[in-house]
C-alpha cells in the first residue's frame, strides 16, 4: 500500500508554464535526485524528484493509486482514497498533524490519469479544497500543482514526480522550503522497494 509521504513536502508539485528559474540539485543519493528552484511570484519553492526502478511501469501506477478509504478519524501522514470523479480521475485526502504552536494542515488533491502511450502515463495534480467538509483544527491546503510521469523502457520505469504547494498560514517560507528534500526522499525510497 501507497503512503504519501505528507510532511508538507507531499504537497509541492508545479507543472507552470510560464518563464521558470533553473533547477538545482539537491539530493543525490541512492539512485533518487531531488532539485528545487524558486516560483515566480513566490517566496516558496518547487520541487522535481527522479528515479528509475526495474518494474513495469503499471505496477508504479497501481501503487500511486493504491490508498485505505477514506475516513474521518486520518492517521496523520497517511494517505486516503476519496472517490473516483469519471473514468480517470481520483481523489484523495490527507492530514499532517504538526507540533503546537504549527497548526494541523491538511489536503484533498485529484489526480488525473492521462494515457500518453503504451509506455508513457502522467498523473496530473491538483488541490480540490472543496472535495471533502473543513476537518477541525486543520488549515485546508488551497493551492497544489504537478504531477506524476512514468516512463517504461524495457521493463525500467523512470518516475519522475515535480510539485508546488503553499501551505497557507503563517508557516515561514525557510520551514516549508527545508522539507522539500526529506519527504520526496523517503516517498521514492518506498517505490524502489516496490518489485523486490
Amino acid at each position: 500500500m501507497w503512503r504519501i509521504v505528507f510532511t508538507l513536502a507531499l504537497i509541492f508539485q508545479s507543472f507552470l508554464v510560464f518563464a521558470q528559474t533553473p533547477w538545482t540539485l539537491k539530493k543525490d543519493a541512492s539512485g533518487i535526485r531531488i532539485y528545487t528552484r524558486m516560483v515566480p511570484d513566490s517566496k516558496l519553492k518547487e520541487y522535481k524528484a527522479m528515479t528509475q526502478v526495474d518494474v513495469p511501469l503499471q505496477s508504479i501506477l497501481d501503487e500511486l493509486l493504491d490508498a485505505p478509504k477514506y475516513t474521518e478519524e486520518p492517521i496523520s501522514g497517511e494517505s486516503y482514497y476519496v472517490t473516483q470523479k469519471g473514468e480517470n480521475q481520483h481523489v484523495f485526502y490527507a492530514l499532517k498533524k504538526l507540533p503546537w504552536p504549527i497548526k494541523n494542515r491538511d489536503v484533498v488533491t485529484q489526480l488525473t490519469v492521462e494515457r500518453i502511450s503504451s509506455k508513457k502515463v502522467m498523473l496530473h495534480i491538483e488541490s480540490l479544497p472543496d472535495g471533502i467538509p473543513i476537518v477541525e483544527n486543520a488549515i485546508r491546503i488551497q493551492q497544489v500543482e504537478g504531477f506524476w510521469l512514468l516512463e517504461e523502457e524495457d521493463g525500467t520505469t523512470t518516475i519522475t514526480q515535480q510539485l508546488y504547494l503553499d501551505p497557507e498560514g503563517s508557516l515561514p517560507p525557510v520551514v516549508t522550503n527545508s522539507l522539500l528534500i526529506k519527504g520526496p526522499y523517503k516517498t521514492f525510497s518506498h517505490l524502489q522497494q516496490i518489485g523486490s
